[in-house]
Parts: structure tokens; sequence; C-alpha cells
């Protein structure tokens, strides 16, 4: 595949999504914006994955390249951590769920918003809202961030230590950002790739906001990752019932702490100082750890999750 400079490539990390898989690559072979290509990937599939993603690269050879890495990943955020160093010489990358389908505009839209969020080439990233669908692509919310009751604005440093904002199918990243991410193996403590990301762009770039839904969101009951009702009681006493919000809180931390490990000399002092007190809250008292939330504003969004946040923290 040849490249100019403004090529976007898209990465597909897929493993057995042989039900949903025709209709997304058909999306992106729609775009609106044809100065991309796209690079598909299975991490060993058992359905017909790997002939669906070898006839449309066969089809397509000058948009579709199926690449076999040879390895086993066995998680989506170390399939494409791994797809992002290999392919990080593209101007521009974009992440791609197999069971999603992409609306015609996305890839157009983003790159516009890229564009004007960091025309001087520093680290950066932008990302989008969702449209949530059924299986069959029926409309069951208009917002996923709304759903969820989550502001895709909020993405200072110290809001994205403590919860994440970024669906990591709706985002772009610069090639500034890819490698000053890949300059460092994964990190066992890495929560998922698309919040490692975002805290990254926050911490030593930029970070952005499109306030549009760019992607039909399908759930099936199969996400990894799913969308749900962050307002409803029933969310609140699920997460209560099982204590996750404390196991939650551990790993983040343990993120945080890998996080400053990892690139802390290459952070602003001040976003160094935040990943580290953040990293350190499990090691206060309660009240100090209250304290310390209120001083650098480490609040979750949503009361329910607010509520989980007071008590188990």
């Amino acid at each position: 595949m040849k490249h100019t400079q403004n090529t976007i490539r898209i990465l597909v990390a897929a493993w057995n999504g042989g039900a949903y898989l025709r209709p997304l690559l058909d999306s992106l072979l729609t775009q609106d914006d044809g100065d991309y290509d796209i690079v598909v990937s299975d991490d060993g599939s058992t359905d017909d994955t790997p002939q669906i993603l070898t006839d449309y690269a066969a089809r397509y050879p000058e948009k579709i390249r199926f690449y076999q890495s040879g390895h086993r990943f066995g998680s989506a955020q170390l399939h494409f951590y791994h797809l992002m160093s290999v392919f990080q010489d593209a101007p521009y990358l974009m992440f791609c769920d197999q069971d999603d389908v992409w609306h015609p505009e996305k890839v157009r839209l983003t790159r516009a918003a890229m564009a004007q969020l960091a025309p001087d080439g520093k680290p950066a990233l932008v990302h989008t809202d969702l449209r949530v669908v059924d299986r069959d692509l029926r409309e069951t919310a208009p917002s996923f961030l709304r759903l969820s009751g989550l502001d895709g604005n909020r993405l200072r440093l110290s809001d994205l230590l403590v919860q994440n904002v970024v669906t990591g199918c709706t985002m772009m990243i610069n090639r500034p950002l890819a490698r000053l991410c890949c300059s460092v193996p994964p990190r066992a403590e890495m929560r998922m790739h698309d919040w490692w990301l975002a805290l990254l762009a926050s911490a030593c770039g930029k970070i952005g906001f499109l306030d549009q839904a760019t992607i039909d969101y399908r759930q099936h009951g199969g996400n990894v990752v799913g969308a749900k009702n962050a307002r409803s009681p029933a969310y609140l006493l699920r997460r209560l019932r099982h204590n996750d919000f404390h196991e939650t809180f551990l790993a983040t931390a343990a993120q945080a702490a890998a996080l400053a490990e990892a690139y802390g000399d290459r952070m602003p002092p001040e976003q160094r100082r935040l990943c580290e007190v953040f990293a350190g809250l499990p090691h206060r008292s309660k009240p100090e750890r209250l304290r310390l939330c209120r001083q650098y504003h480490f609040y979750k969004q949503s009361l329910p999750r607010r509520i989980g946040q007071v008590l188990w923290w």
C-alpha cells in the first residue's frame, strides 16, 4: 500500500466475528473520504472470520490488507497495541471493532476535528459519540454517552484517571501519539488501549471530542464493553452488590502508577504529579482519600457512580 501525507489507516482487530464482519467491512469501504486504507487482523478465530477477511482482502487489494501476525494476543487491547506498533507509520490511525457499523461520514468528520485540534503535530486524540443499536441495527439510544451518564468533553487528566469516556472504535490518533505510546511495551496495568491512549494524550498532548455519533454501536450480548444505563437504580444496586467499585479503584490507581512510570519523564510536572497522587490514593486513609479527591477533582460522572466512589473508595 502506498500512502500520502494525509492517509488514515483503519485497524480492525477481529476474533470470532464472522456474524457481523461483512456489514462492518462494507461500511468501511463506503466512507465518503477515500484517503484511507484498512488493515484487518485475526486473533486465532475458530469461526469463518479468517475466510471473510481473506475474501475481502482479495476483492479490494488496493484498500484492504489481511495482516497475519503469527501471534495469539487473547485480548482486544493487546491485539490493537500490536497493530498500532506495527502500522504507526501512517499519519493517522483509527481503531475498529468487528461488530459495529460506521456512518459514511465518520472518517471525514474525525479527520476535520483532528486537523482543528492539533495542527501543530503534537500527540493528539479525537473521539466521538456512538448511536446504540441492537443486533439488527435498530436504534435503542441515540447517544451512548448520554445513556451512560457521561460527558465526552470531560477530558482533563484528573477526569480520565478516574473514569474513561473514550470509546476505542470512535477515536483517531495521530502518528506522534502512536509513537509515544509504542515507545514502551504494553503494561499489564493497562485497563484498555483506548483508556491508556486517552490518558497519554491528555497528559502529554491534546485530546478533543466531536459531539456527534459516527458509529452504530451494536449490542448483541457478547460485547467486551457494552452500553449500560448508568442513571438507573438497578445499575447502582448491581455495582454495589458485586462490590466492584473498590476493585475498579485499585485497578485505576495501578494504571496511573504504570503510566507515570512509563512516560513520566515526558509529561509536564503537574501532569506527572496528578498521576502520582492518584496512584497513591489506596495507601491513604479514607478521610485523606476524600480530601485529595476534592483537591484534585478526582470525581466520577453521574450520581450512582459518585455514591459508589464515596462509599467504597
